[in-house]
């Protein structure tokens, strides 16, 4: 660590980043119109939250200039405004809410943005009372006439959603308590900033996401994907300026280190295999998926090449991203060479890798292909990443299955609610075997190779009735038999599925069975 520098609770992991980060040589020209805008909108001296020097320290151009390197000089500087807009409503946010506790303040203010965002630009918006609400109606008018009815619907929850996210942390923070993992992770792919992130991406990649596949599984993975990595990635660098600066409760590492009762270290270690499992998730489903969505929904050439580039935009964001974590004053990067690098040491556009190889000899070194430098590799060592990133791409594919396991003994369960049972739970042992006899749940389907599936001793064991005689311990005769028949039909397709579909790698057959339910 370089004398002078605060202690960092944790060193900074190998991050799995295989796709090097590019420049766009438009950074001037959007530092100084978003600087320019910025005190358009008075979120500088007098605003106090920020001045001129604490923008130009987090320099969120640079930030957009890495995320986005194709963009065009006018939607770079657009997208730069965004940026600059929403860390501003951030740090707004906590100095007039999170810091004094004030939940209900906070709910009053956040309800009022959506009204700044109207699908139809002729509503008329209210008088903005704050830099906040002038930013978001002053970027709304200036981003939505170039897109989609569909994908200002989508950008404009994606944008609520985040501006919810502060008051879950405002919650969290008001009781003092940390989520637990499963739902950290769910609440921040749905409020957390990257989704937000990623419908800019189609503005400034100019390729929307057509209608008829922004909503399918493809889709929906590579946005999960993203949104993981890049919450995950952000949790690492700020782990400390959160903890330390702000008392969040809402960040990975903290969620980790608290759940699993481990040292920052393991924890910071822990979110970074996530970080790479959720990069090679996203590789994968590029690769593999969307051929097969493109050919299935019958998407012209054009829809495909949009998608596309959406993907590699996200794949431009990811390495982007992780560049500009490295260098801005706003995060924990004290142990990466590029905090006391600067960019303008590279030319424009160029790859952050461009002085790797024989170009280091001007550090006095010896090259070897091994040992690289340039922005944003100070913390890689390629033979550990490339065998950690392989490593783990192997665990996930090749598990043996059928295989035994155990033994394992059940922990003790903490169940601080008592069981009451419905007394028609009888009635309805009997009526559900008659019910999927009728069905024909417990016989072979004609011509379908492994689908006898269950038979009425199996039903019996299984004993439905009495989980739903559980779960609805007031239900009458009917709802009990609805409650139970349903539980046994959603259990028995579950069965059904990998024994028909799964041992014959049937997925198109499975695709087919599903869009006739």
């Amino acid at each position: 660590m370089r004398p002078g520098t605060v202690t960092q609770p944790f060193e900074l992991p190998h991050f799995y980043s295989p796709h090097p980060a590019r420049l766009n040589p438009h950074l001037e020209a959007a530092r100084e119109h978003s600087k320019k805008w910025a005190r358009d909108m008075e979120m500088l001296e007098g605003s106090g939250i920020w001045t001129e020097r604490d923008l130009d320290a987090h320099d969120y151009a640079l930030l957009c200039s890495y995320t986005h390197p194709d963009a065009p000089e006018p939607a770079l500087s657009l997208v730069t405004d965004w940026y600059v807009w929403v860390f501003f409503f951030d740090d707004h946010f906590l100095e007039k809410f999170k810091r004094t506790l004030d939940r209900e303040g906070g709910k009053e203010y956040l309800d009022r943005l959506p009204l700044f965002m109207p699908m139809d630009l002729s509503t008329p918006v209210p008088e903005p009372t704050n830099p906040v609400e002038a930013g978001l109606a002053d970027l709304w008018a200036r981003t939505v006439p170039d897109m989609s009815v569909e994908w200002r619907a989508r950008f404009a929850e994606s944008t609520e959603n985040l501006l919810n996210e502060s008051l879950w942390e405002l919650s969290n923070i008001h009781i003092n308590r940390v989520p637990n993992p499963v739902e950290y992770i769910e609440m921040r792919r749905k409020v957390g900033g990257a989704p937000w992130s990623a419908g800019l991406v189609e503005y400034a990649t100019g390729a929307e996401v057509p209608a008829a596949v922004a909503g399918s599984r493809p889709l929906r993975v590579l946005k999960d994907t993203f949104s993981d990595a890049v919450h995950l990635r952000n949790d690492l660098f700020s782990y400390q300026r959160e903890t330390e600066e702000e008392g969040e409760l809402s960040n990975g590492v903290l969620v980790l280190e608290t759940f699993l009762h481990c040292t920052t270290q393991e924890a910071a270690d822990a979110v970074n295999d996530l970080i790479t499992s959720r990069l090679q998730q996203f590789e994968d489903t590029v690769l593999t998926e969307l051929p097969a969505l493109f050919v299935e929904q019958g998407l012209a050439p054009h829809a495909c090449a949009d998608v596309l580039a959406y993907a590699k935009g996200l794949q431009d964001w990811q390495s982007g991203g992780h560049e500009w974590h490295l260098r801005s004053s706003r995060y924990m990067n004290g142990s990466g060479a590029a905090a006391g690098a600067s960019p303008a040491a590279h030319p424009a556009g160029a790859s952050s890798s461009a002085l790797s190889g024989p170009a280091a000899a001007s550090s006095g070194l010896p090259w070897s292909p091994f040992a690289f430098s340039g922005l944003g590799t100070s913390a890689a060592d390629l033979k550990t990443v490339l065998a950690t990133a392989v490593t783990q791409r192997l665990r996930r594919h090749t598990h043996i299955p059928y295989q035994k396991v155990g033994p394992s003994q059940l922990p003790s369960f903490v169940m601080p609610f008592t069981t009451t049972l419905s007394p028609h739970l009888d009635l309805a042992r009997r009526n559900v075997v008659t019910w999927a006899h009728r069905m024909g749940l417990l016989r072979p389907q004609p011509g379908v190779p492994f689908s006898d599936v269950w038979d009425e001793d199996a039903l019996v064991r299984f004993d439905f009735a009495l989980c739903a005689a559980g779960l609805h311990p007031d239900a009458d005769t009917e709802q009990l038999d609805l409650g139970t028949q349903w539980l046994t039909w959603g259990t028995y397709a579950d069965d059904y599925y990998p024994a028909v579909f799964g041992r014959t790698r049937d997925l198109a057959g499975a695709k087919v069975c599903t869009a006739r339910l």
